[in-house]
């Protein structure tokens, strides 16, 4: 994909206040039908200003003077609101709008027309989704890999210059579970790391109606790197490019280019300056060492058939040297890093065991089934949650494990039968891993502890040594 006048650049957030250097990111566009109103409660900044505007308030200066907030902050407010059907231009409520201010919550959206943005590098979704009309940036100049841009309008505008980053790779069409998964870290971003989803039963049967509308279209977005210490070891991290979260991925995403390109690593040394810039460097060299000593492990531990599975190799890997580095962001990776060992392993698994799901519609059949299952096989109890999702198992992970669970039961050779065997707490394991996950994810309590840690480890090695037939190694108790 290379950048030519052609090529529609968005301007999705106001620049960052301080010093930033402006990057173009290129990304393959789709546009699809998909669920993106998790039914939920708003935020104060959302409360305060919706319900300003239902009284009548219809000026962004006057919002500004009445609460105390940067005019900045109140479009960001006012933005996410148009982006949930709750506004429209004017500062006007739409009916969904009037509604929540009456009883408080947003009520759930049907699917609705979305972009979503794909890294071409990678083929990943970025964890981001755009409901409004982009806004385009004025291009003013093009030449080589630097672009102009022009800011603000005439009396209030400055140009600036921007980076392209060169990346190849066609688009991909991505899957449901991404589609759903980008959905849900946007809403999550927007409401902030404390914001609580509903119950998602609804979501998986939203998914049927996922569509996709034409083919991929190339775009560019603009991000801006910014000065400060992220966690990770880099004194430079990026503004979320669509101003609702932490931009903590985009720096992520930037970090593993910067090896391979030899002007944007120029550009973050120059704009850090000559200390920090060495601090940086060291950093990332020892980060390269780190993370070649942490796959060996995981070689040693499960023999070289590991790479066979390059995701769970890498998962295992990141786990590893989240455990050495032991920062808070770490552990959190950790904690996800560990559930997503299963939730690479359970969907094929289940692919050659299919199960056969009770028919019955009588209330708590499936559930008394799917404990009868369980028992059988050895598991000393079953978490309430997994009891509750047997009424609807298509949630992601949650469905996963209860149809591994279901084909066990009817098939002695099924691999989750001799691992729950051999491990009589796993579903205990499993609920809790996903509740630390989840908390380091979205809630307040932050990273978990390194004896938890320990035990999400030690877990997801057993996952492949008994789900993947992983046998060779030493043993994964922890040497530090």
């Amino acid at each position: 994909m290379s950048f030519n006048r052609e090529t529609p650049v968005f301007q999705l957030a106001f620049p960052p206040r301080g010093r930033y250097k402006p990057l173009l990111l290129p990304v393959w566009v789709h546009q699809v039908t998909a669920p993106t109103g998790y039914a939920r409660t708003l935020d104060v900044f959302q409360t305060v200003v919706l319900r300003l505007c239902a009284a009548g308030v219809r000026d962004v200066g006057d919002l500004s003077r009445l609460i105390g907030l940067d005019a900045a902050l109140c479009r960001t407010t006012i933005a996410r609101l148009v982006e949930g059907g709750l506004m429209q231009s004017g500062l006007k409520l739409t009916e969904a709008g009037r509604r929540t201010v009456a009883e408080g919550e947003v009520a759930e959206a049907e699917p609705r027309l979305v972009r979503v943005f794909q890294d071409p590098a990678t083929g990943t979704l970025l964890p981001r989704i755009l409901v409004a009309d982009p806004v385009r940036a004025d291009l003013r100049m093009h030449r080589g890999r630097w672009v102009t841009i022009q800011f603000g309008t005439a009396g209030a505008s400055r140009e600036v210059s921007a980076l392209t980053l060169r990346t190849s790779g066609s688009s991909m069409r991505p899957s449901e579970r991404d589609v759903l998964g980008a959905c849900r870290s946007h809403d999550h971003a927007a409401r902030g790391v404390r914001g609580v989803s509903r119950d998602q039963a609804n979501t998986e049967v939203a998914a049927r109606r996922v569509g996709f509308h034409g083919a991929a279209s190339p775009a560019h977005l603009v991000c801006y790197v910014v000065e400060g210490d992220d966690g990770s070891g880099r004194q430079w991290t990026v503004e979320d490019p669509f101003a609702v979260g932490d931009g903590r991925a985009f720096a992520d995403l930037l970090a593993g280019r910067i090896e391979g390109d030899e002007q944007l690593g120029r550009l973050i040394d120059d704009f850090l300056g000559g200390n920090r810039r060495d601090r940086t460097a060291t950093a990332r060299k020892v980060d390269r060492e780190l993370a070649e000593v942490a796959r060996d492990d995981v070689v040693r531990a499960l023999g070289e058939e590991v790479r066979d599975h390059p995701e769970v190799f890498n998962h295992l890997a990141d786990i590893e040297l989240a455990l050495v580095k032991d920062t808070a962001r770490e552990r959190e990776n950790a904690a996800r890093n560990a559930i997503r060992v299963f939730e690479c392993i359970l969907p094929g698994l289940n692919e050659l065991f299919p199960a056969r799901l009770p028919e019955s519609t009588v209330p708590g059949v499936r559930e008394r089934t799917f404990v009868l299952a369980a028992q059988r096989l050895g598991a000393t109890s079953v978490p309430p949650e997994m009891r509750k999702n047997c009424r609807n198992p298509n949630k992601q992970l949650a469905g996963d494990i209860l149809r591994a669970v279901w084909a066990a039961g009817e098939n002695p050779r099924h691999p989750f039968a001799a691992f729950l065997r051999a491990r009589p707490t796993l579903l205990e394991d499993l609920d809790r891993s996903r509740i630390l996950r989840n908390n380091a994810t979205h809630g307040s309590t932050g990273a978990p502890a390194p004896d938890e840690l320990e035990h999400m480890r030690t877990l997801a090695y057993d996952a492949a040594r008994h789900l993947l037939g992983l046998s060779g190694g030493r043993s994964t108790k922890s040497k530090r």
